[in-house]
C-alpha cells in the first residue's frame, strides 16, 4: 500500500516556492500511481470534474480517468515514468504546468519487442483545494517514440473498445 498524501491545512505555508513543489509533488505522485496500479493514490492528484486529453481520446472526470487507466496500464508487465523540467505558472489558486515526460513501456513476449519508450509533454491545469493542488485537465503529447508500438497497441485498443 502507497503512503497516502498528507492534505494541505489551511495554515500551511503559501507562496510561490512552496506552490511550485507542491505541484511537483502531485506530477510526481501521479507517475508513481501509474507505474505502481495505486488507484487510490492516482484519484488524489485530480479533482472530481478533472479531464484528460490522451492519445486515445478524451476522458471527462475522474471515474472515466480511473477507466481508462485500468485499462491502459494493467496489461503491461511495468512501466516507468519520469518526469522532469517542470514549469509552473501560478495565478492565485490555479497553475499551469508543463513537463517532459519519458514513459517505458515493457509486455514480456510481445512480437517485435518487449519494450516501447514514449517521450513527450505534459500540460497541466491545477486548482488549489482544501485537500493542496490537483489537477483539474491533463494533456498528454507524445513527440517521439523509440521501440515497439505493439506493446501498448493492444491496451489502447481496449480502452477504444472498452
Amino acid at each position: 500500500m502507497s503512503p497516502t498524501p498528507t492534505p494541505t491545512p489551511a495554515d500551511a505555508p503559501t507562496g510561490p516556492d512552496h506552490d511550485q513543489i507542491q505541484i511537483a509533488q502531485v506530477l510526481h505522485r501521479l507517475a508513481r500511481a501509474m507505474d505502481t496500479r495505486d488507484w487510490d493514490l492516482l484519484a488524489t492528484c485530480f479533482i472530481p470534474e478533472a479531464v484528460g486529453d490522451f492519445a486515445t481520446g478524451q476522458a471527462v472526470g475522474l471515474d472515466r480517468m480511473l477507466v481508462d487507466y485500468k485499462a491502459f496500464l494493467p496489461p503491461l508487465d511495468t512501466t516507468q515514468h519520469l518526469v522532469t523540467n517542470i514549469e509552473t505558472v501560478i495565478d492565485g489558486d490555479t497553475a499551469e504546468a508543463t513537463a517532459y515526460f519519458l514513459a517505458q513501456h515493457v509486455r514480456a513476449n510481445t512480437e517485435g519487442g518487449d519494450q516501447f519508450l514514449i517521450g513527450g509533454r505534459y500540460e497541466d491545469r491545477l486548482t488549489r483545494t482544501t485537500e493542496g493542488w490537483r489537477i483539474a485537465r491533463r494533456r498528454v503529447t507524445g513527440t517521439w517514440t523509440q521501440g515497439n508500438p505493439k506493446v501498448v497497441g493492444s491496451t489502447l485498443d481496449r480502452r477504444e473498445n472498452g
